[in-house]
């Protein structure tokens, strides 16, 4: 019994290390695929070795050619960009208020946000739709950016972070004569850098990669985004053709793998210690 016990260590550890390289090769393995799919030419593209062996880049040229891609890219980066902007603005200001002041509903408006956290996205669609349509907004970028502008997950993050910092802090500066949004933006800010970091880049990629509400309020290419025109490569009659669409798939997923590969660090450390009070 004891030696069996003894065994079970390495054992187990063996066959977590062995099922963590098998989720990671789940993972590795089609971004290859892909990678070499988009250099592939014609002649080669059914061809079971991974990479080309004459690479090309006539796919890129071709999905630039046959999709306004380069309208879909500006897009999507102008709604990722503004839509990121404001959620950590409000998010940042609104934690602020709820963790630092006192003001009567303070703790209604709070599990009111909670609340909204809890609701399904789908079920506000159809309301925020409706309204668009009435402002004149659809098939515009306001439609994309304007409704996301808020978020509270955000604002019930930030909220606990703002929590977690001595209350000395504030006190010190509010003797040195600091007012609330002196102190918010030379004290809290500076110690929340990566928390607010983590959440932009959170915020980033929810925004980049998202496709139903796009495909809900827009409608011609002047506002279609980068996932948008993908599936519209998908719906053409030249769908078999697998290299324009891979390079396509490539481009699109170079920004989020760039942002998480230069911000990981960030965004581990922030949800690992994240204090929440209450």
């Amino acid at each position: 019994m004891s030696r069996a016990a003894l065994h079970l260590g390495p054992v187990t550890r063996l066959a977590g290390e062995l099922f963590v390289l098998l989720l990671c090769a789940s993972v590795v393995i089609p971004l290859l695929v892909m990678v070499g799919t988009a250099f592939k030419p014609n002649a080669e593209m059914y061809s079971p070795a991974p990479w080309p062996v004459n690479p090309t880049l006539d796919n890129f040229e071709r999905l630039f050619t046959q999709l306004p891609f380069a309208l879909q890219l500006f897009n999507s980066s102008v709604n990722a960009i503004i839509r990121v902007f404001g959620q950590v603005f409000t998010s940042v200001l609104a934690a602020y208020a709820f963790a630092r002041w006192r003001f009567p509903g303070r703790d209604i408006l709070f599990f009111a946000v909670i609340g909204a956290m809890m609701v399904p996205h789908q079920l506000t669609m159809v309301p925020i739709y409706l309204l668009i349509v009435k402002l004149g907004w659809y098939d515009t970028l306001a439609a994309l950016i304007i409704p996301n502008l808020v978020a509270p997950f955000g604002i019930f993050l930030l909220r606990q972070h703002f929590l977690s910092l001595p209350k000395e802090l504030f006190d010190a500066a509010a003797v040195d004569g600091a007012g609330s949004m002196q102190t918010l933006w030379h004290v809290a800010l500076p110690l929340l850098k990566p928390a607010i970091g983590a959440l932009a880049i959170v915020f980033f990629i929810e925004s980049w990669n998202e496709y139903f509400w796009p495909l809900l309020v827009t409608e011609t290419a002047r506002s279609a985004t980068v996932q948008m025109g993908l599936r519209q490569y998908i719906d053409l009659e030249s769908s078999s053709d697998f290299g324009p669409l891979m390079a396509g798939m490539l481009i699109a997923t170079m920004p989020v793998l760039a942002v998480f590969f230069f911000f990981q660090r960030q965004v581990f450390e922030t949800f690992a210690q994240t204090g929440l009070k209450g």
